[in-house]
């Protein structure tokens, strides 16, 4: 088990900066760190940011992507449920999540852990990304770079809110944040209109399937790669565990060619979807 100062110091270590760094967000009340054995995010954040697991199995999920690339371009048929007739005829692409899909912000999760904060916060999110400072999630520069080398565009299609920030003069910093950190850990220019943020069109909202559907009115949909299940189908926090079961059993067949999956244990719909308390989610 994690004793508490252990896990203080750890993250301590991952979260210290430079003095040259940008900030990370601002807590006006400075809180000590209230780390405990029992925050269930803690173990989480760090398997993801001291575990060679973690990082294996993202560089493998990403290594299987590029594997199977030419036969997704080869048989005919789309990974965009909402492009019915295949996309046959239009240039490929492969559409991707960002946060803990090509971008790793385990960071903002140790800065809000220690200073025990729980839950969400969108202010503090929002800082965060300002901070243009997530990492690279392993294998991801990789595999963009070849599907440019192979003629496939990257998309990207993020829940990273478009909104007003103040003293921002563009609409939308969030989007000029995400292409900056994007391009400065490797992955290189990528068109604005390649990035799809939720609220960014009045018919952008958290569920992706518009911004799918944009995407596949120019491109053939031939890979997507994501965190949650909702980066490949409309699914919502009211389809429980059990209804998820049963859409994954019914498009089996993208996940054993078109979908890719990487590991997220620190957050997401399927954690919200289980009971209270989560014990009762225990299989015996």
């Amino acid at each position: 088990m994690i004793r508490p100062a252990a896990a203080a110091a750890v993250l301590g270590l991952l979260f210290a900066l430079p003095a040259s760094a940008q900030r990370a967000p601002q807590d006006e009340a400075r809180p000590t760190p209230q780390l405990t054995d029992g925050d269930e995010r803690l173990d989480a954040t760090l398997w993801v940011q001291r575990s060679v697991e973690f990082a294996q199995v993202a560089r493998q999920a990403y290594q299987l992507a590029e594997i199977r690339l030419p036969q997704a371009l080869a048989q005919p048929g789309s990974a965009a449920l909402e492009q019915a007739d295949g996309g046959a005829g239009k240039p490929p692409a492969v559409i991707f999540d960002v946060d803990e899909t090509v971008l790793d912000n385990s960071p903002f999760e140790a800065w809000m852990i220690q200073r025990g904060r729980p839950g969400f916060d969108q202010k503090l999110w929002d800082e965060w990304l300002a901070t243009r400072r997530a990492r690279a999630t392993p294998g991801a520069v990789a595999f963009v770079a070849a599907l440019r080398e192979a003629g496939v565009t990257p998309l990207f299609v993020t829940n990273r809110e478009c909104e007003p920030r103040p003293g921002a003069d563009v609409p939308c910093p969030q989007e000029a944040d995400t292409l900056a950190n994007m391009k400065a850990v490797g992955f290189g220019d990528i068109p604005p209109e390649h990035m799809m943020l939720k609220n960014e069109q009045p018919d952008w909202p958290s569920d992706k399937g518009t911004r799918r559907a944009k995407a596949a009115a120019d491109y053939r949909i031939v890979m997507a790669v994501g965190d949650q299940f909702s980066d490949m189908i409309s699914v919502t926090r009211k389809d429980d565990t059990d209804r998820r079961a049963e859409l994954m059993a019914e498009h089996q067949a993208q996940f054993d060619l078109r979908w890719v999956v990487l590991p997220n244990p620190m957050y997401g719909a399927w954690l919200d979807v289980l009971p209270k308390p989560r014990t009762d989610a225990l299989l015996p």
